[in-house]
C-alpha cells in the first residue's frame, strides 16, 4: 500500500472510530488504525533508510551551487571548480587568504530528555480513559451498582514554524569555507534552541507551549537548609502517590543550580550529595538555563526570572512532533532577492507539543498532572 492510501485508511478508521456505537465498533476501528499506522511506520523507515544510504558529496559548497542557480533557475546540479591551496595566486592575480575557523555562538541546555517524532502525518488525536473500575462489597444477593467507563480525546494542534536566512551575493562569491554547511548547522541550532524554550521556559507562549509554560510553583525548596534532599524526594513522591512511575522522572535545574546541589550533602551523618553519581537525589535530571526564563514583555523574546526554580517532569507524557516534511528553499532568481543582491535560504515545517497529562483521571482537564515547578531560595 502507498503512503497516500494508509494515511486515508488511517483517517477512515478514527471516523468510524468516533462515530461507533458499540464497544465492538470502536475496538475493531482501534485495530484498523493501529495496522494501517504500524504499516506506515514500515514503510516511513524503509524511506529513510534508502534515503540514509545517498550521501550528499561533502565536497560541494554553497557557493558553487548558488552560482549555477544563478545562471540558470532549473540548473541544480552542483559543478566542483579546481582545489587550489591557500596563499596561492590565482589566475586572477589575488592571492587566496586563510581564513580562521568561525567563532560559535555559545549556547547551554538544549538537550532534551524526550524524543522528537519527525514526519507525522494527518491529525494526530490520542484516545485518554478518565476513569476507573472500583470493587463493589455487597451483600450475597444485593444488586452491584452500575459504574461508568468515560472516554475523552486529545487532539494534536500543530503550528508553522520557519526560519528565513538572507546571504549576501557577494560573501557567497567570496566565500573559502562551506557556507551551505554553516547555514545549516544555524538552522540546526535554531530548531534545538526552539524545541528548548519551548520544553523547559515558563513564559505564557500563545503558540506551542511546554508544560512548565505560566505554571503556577507547587512549592518552595530552601538551598540552604539541611533538608534539600528530603524536599526534592518528597516532590517526586507527590507524583508518586498519584499514580506515577517514580523511576521515570527527570528534573530540570540551570547550572548555578547543579553546581550548589554537587555541593550539598544530603544530611549531617553522611558523605553523600545531594547530586552525585549524575543523579540529583537519585533521579534523572538536565540543565537548562531555560527553566529560569519567563516572557518578556514585548510578547516575543525570552528575560530571566527573578528567582530559580526546579522543574519535575514525567517527560513521556510530552509529546514533541515535527508535522509532515521539512521543506528547505534556496532562492537567488527571483525578483525580490535579485533587486537586494541576496540569496535566501528558508526552512518551513510544523512542530507540536501536546501535554498528554492533562486529562488523565479528569474529564476536560486543562492543568499538567505530571509537571511541576519548585521555586528556589
Amino acid at each position: 500500500m502507498k503512503k497516500n492510501e494508509l494515511i486515508a485508511l488511517m483517517r477512515e478508521a478514527q471516523a468510524e472510530y468516533n462515530a461507533a456505537e458499540t464497544a465492538e465498533a470502536r475496538e475493531a476501528a482501534e485495530i484498523k488504525y493501529n495496522n494501517a499506522k504500524r504499516e506506515l511506520e514500515v514503510l516511513e523507515a524503509q524511506e529513510r533508510s534508502a534515503a540514509s544510504q545517498q550521501k550528499p558529496d561533502k565536497n560541494a559548497i554553497i557557493r558553487e551551487m548558488l552560482q549555477g542557480v544563478r545562471t540558470d533557475k532549473t540548473q541544480r546540479e552542483i559543478t566542483l571548480g579546481t582545489t587550489q591551496a591557500k596563499g596561492q595566486i590565482l589566475d586572477s592575480g589575488a592571492v587566496m587568504l586563510t581564513i580562521r575557523d568561525i567563532i560559535p555562538t555559545l549556547n547551554e541546555g538544549l538537550g532534551l530528555p524526550l524524543t522528537v517524532v519527525t514526519g507525522v502525518a494527518g491529525e494526530e488525536l490520542y484516545p485518554v480513559s478518565v476513569d476507573d473500575a472500583e470493587v463493589e462489597e455487597v451483600g450475597e444477593t444485593a444488586a452491584l451498582t452500575d459504574q461508568d467507563i468515560n472516554f475523552d480525546n486529545i487532539r494534536v494542534k500543530s503550528a508553522r514554524c520557519g526560519i528565513s536566512i538572507v546571504v549576501s551575493n557577494t560573501a557567497i562569491d567570496n566565500a573559502d569555507f562551506d557556507l551551505l554547511g554553516f547555514i545549516q548547522q544555524k538552522m540546526t541550532l535554531a530548531v534545538k534552541k526552539y524545541l528548548a524554550k519551548k520544553v523547559f521556559s515558563q513564559a505564557a507562549f500563545t503558540g506551542n507551549k511546554g508544560p512548565f509554560s505560566n505554571l503556577t510553583p507547587a512549592g518552595t525548596i530552601t538551598l540552604a537548609t539541611d533538608n534539600v534532599y528530603e524536599k526534592i524526594l518528597t516532590a517526586v513522591a507527590q507524583f508518586t502517590d498519584k499514580g506515577f512511575d517514580a523511576a521515570k522522572v527527570c528534573l530540570s535545574m540551570d547550572a548555578t543550580t547543579e553546581a550548589t546541589l554537587k555541593a550539598t550533602k544530603r544530611g549531617d551523618n553522611t558523605s553523600a550529595y545531594v547530586i552525585q553519581d549524575g543523579k540529583c537525589a537519585g533521579y534523572d535530571y538536565v540543565v537548562s538555563h531555560y527553566v529560569n526564563t519567563k516572557l518578556n514583555t514585548d510578547g516575543k523574546t525570552l528575560e530571566p526570572t527573578t528567582d530559580k526554580y526546579i522543574g519535575i517532569g514525567y517527560y513521556d507524557y510530552l509529546a514533541v512532533q515535527q508535522h509532515g516534511p521539512v521543506r528547505l528553499v534556496i532562492d537567488a532568481t527571483s525578483k525580490a532577492v535579485a533587486v537586494k543582491n541576496v540569496t535566501a535560504v528558508v526552512l518551513n515545517t510544523a512542530f507540536s507539543l501536546t501535554d498528554l497529562s492533562i486529562k488523565l483521571n479528569k474529564k476536560g482537564g486543562t492543568t499538567t498532572q505530571a509537571f511541576a515547578l519548585y521555586k528556589l531560595s
